[in-house]
């Protein structure tokens, strides 16, 4: 667990939600879906630009939480890599004028 006091962290000592690195990927590709659906179903599956309901936001939000659940359960602060990916964005735009890695 991270050493600095963090809300998911301790929502998951606290429910007995602490899980398995390959059981936390599982969950973030399920809230990946239902991000992915509720994305198509506001844009009528392509007929007409994306809109971010409230159903859509909720997903998000629940894949965030899977997401720094994931980063918790592998030891790591979430805020420091965060940190961490945005430095390196900022070299590469620095360096290349584009965030990407493989340009």
């Amino acid at each position: 667990m991270t050493t600095a006091h963090d809300p998911v962290a301790d929502f998951l000592d606290a429910h007995g939600l602490n899980c398995r690195i390959e059981e936390r990927l599982l969950d973030i590709s399920s809230e990946l879906g239902e991000v992915s659906k509720e994305a198509l179903k506001s844009s009528g599956y392509g007929n007409r630009p994306t809109v971010v309901s409230d159903d859509m936001a909720e997903e998000i939000a629940d894949l965030l939480f899977s997401v720094h659940a994931l980063a918790v359960e592998a030891g790591h602060s979430p805020a420091d890599l965060l940190e961490k990916a945005i430095r390196k964005y900022e070299r590469r735009m620095a360096d290349k004028g584009d965030a990407g890695s493989g340009r």
